[in-house]
């Protein structure tokens, strides 16, 4: 059973790993056009907003595979002076914690994106909008012109892969098999 965990888990943190790489790369180079639009006095105007929507999702995923990799910060004065039993249980904690948030978040973002209502609605916006009063699928961003909702799509998504994580990482730690990631910065 663990290994199912840690195979969809792993396939997930590769994802994160590659999308995390693109869209570093991404901020880079839209920060890079921006100041060099603006000397020549050529300013495009929507690369500001794609750089904040590229940054907004970095550090989103980056959230996601934090939690699978275990490198939050932490304050860990009073861990330290626990027994290992004791640690073991507040390491057991801390992972419920983060599953019962991540399964909050996927809450929270069905209530959001509403798909009942939008179903019940037949996908028609205007008319999901006019009876939920819930403007997600309607309001474009400022001078990209995309629809709100695909920007924060990562909202979901980082639930769900949040979940998927910390899920791995209370069944591997009830078990007493944690992962070590020394190297996967490599």
């Amino acid at each position: 059973m663990i290994s199912v965990f840690r195979s969809i888990s792993g396939a997930v943190l590769l994802a994160e790993r590659w999308a995390m790489i693109l869209l570093s790369a991404s901020v880079t180079g839209l920060i890079l056009l921006n100041v060099v639009t603006r000397a020549t006095d050529n300013a495009i105007y929507w690369v500001d907003e794609a750089a904040i929507y590229a940054m907004v999702w970095l550090v989103m995923i980056g959230a996601s595979a934090i939690i699978r990799l275990r490198r939050g910060i932490s304050v860990t004065i009073v861990e330290d002076m626990l027994s290992p039993a004791a640690k073991r249980m507040s390491g057991i904690l801390v992972d419920a914690g983060l599953l019962l948030l991540a399964g909050l978040l996927i809450w929270t973002s069905i209530l959001w994106y509403d798909p009942a209502a939008l179903i019940a609605n037949d996908f028609n916006f205007a008319a999901f909008s006019g009876s939920t009063f819930n403007f997600i699928y309607q309001e474009p961003t400022n001078t990209l012109g995309l629809p709100k909702y695909l920007v924060w799509l990562v909202m979901p998504i980082t639930a769900v892969t949040m979940t998927i994580h910390a899920a791995t990482n209370l069944v591997e730690r009830i078990t007493g098999q944690v992962t070590d990631f020394t190297g996967w910065e490599d």
